[in-house]
């Protein structure tokens, strides 16, 4: 047990350190990552789900709003001016926030138009079966539906009043 623990800290300590590491010499992209990716992190602290459904649809929509500056930041010299000069050009601002918005969108929207889909798919269901039913008391009679005919309850309930008498 304590090994396994000690082993599973040495683990985080060593994937921090590489990661840090890549993070220092990767310092403009981190920069507009972090900076680019700021809706994701606010729905990731108001995510209240153990599912995190709100984190990861804003997330995705908004590393696919930002990815394309990322790659932009990587192709034309990666410096620190560069990933400034994204950062001050209002149509990335729009890029990367309009994506989160969308993601927002579908995390708001999708759940609706599911449950519409599951709701129509019940109602199918329930008129095949009606119909299905219906076929069956056409070919057996309304007993095999589980209603009685009239002279059926009338003998269940002289059968009831008789045990009643006695």
């Amino acid at each position: 047990m304590a090994a396994s623990s000690a082993n599973a800290a040495s683990m985080k300590v060593i994937v921090i350190t590489i990661v840090g590491g890549l993070m220092l010499f990767t310092l403009p992209t981190v920069l507009l990552l972090g900076i680019g990716m700021m809706p994701t992190f606010a729905a990731m602290a108001i995510d209240r789900r153990r599912e995190k459904y709100t984190t990861l649809c804003v997330g995705c929509m908004n590393f696919v709003g930002v990815l394309p500056f990322v790659a932009q930041l990587w192709t034309e010299g990666h410096s620190y001016e560069r990933a400034f000069a994204i950062m001050a050009d209002p149509f990335a601002w729009l890029t990367m926030l309009g994506a989160a918005g969308l993601g927002w969108c579908i995390y708001l929207i999708a759940p609706g138009i599911v449950s519409m889909g599951i709701a129509m798919r019940i109602e199918q269901r329930i008129g095949r079966l009606r119909r299905r039913q219906r076929e069956l008391v056409e070919e057996w009679g309304p007993g095999v539906a589980g209603a009685l005919d009239d002279s059926e309850k009338r003998e269940a309930k002289a059968a009831g009043d008789a045990k009643q008498e006695s």
